[in-house]
């Protein structure tokens, strides 16, 4: 009986260096996005994306009155 005597070692599976992050509540949904080629502290951008209907706060509707 003949038995290989060879090691097999795995190569560890490279980290990615980009990714992104999907979060959504009732108004928006915000994307950020990640490359740790460029830096490892914090996301390269970020996206949002708001729903139909939402109305920023600062943005009310001016309503003019007629004298």
């Amino acid at each position: 009986m003949y038995f290989c005597n060879m090691s097999f070692e795995k190569k560890p599976e490279p980290k990615p260096t980009k990714y992104e992050y999907v979060f959504e509540d009732d108004e928006c949904i915000s994307i950020w996005k990640y490359n740790s080629k460029i830096t490892t502290s914090g996301p390269v951008e970020v996206e949002y994306k708001y729903k139909k209907g939402y109305v920023h706060p600062g943005q009310k509707k001016l309503k003019y009155q007629v004298k």
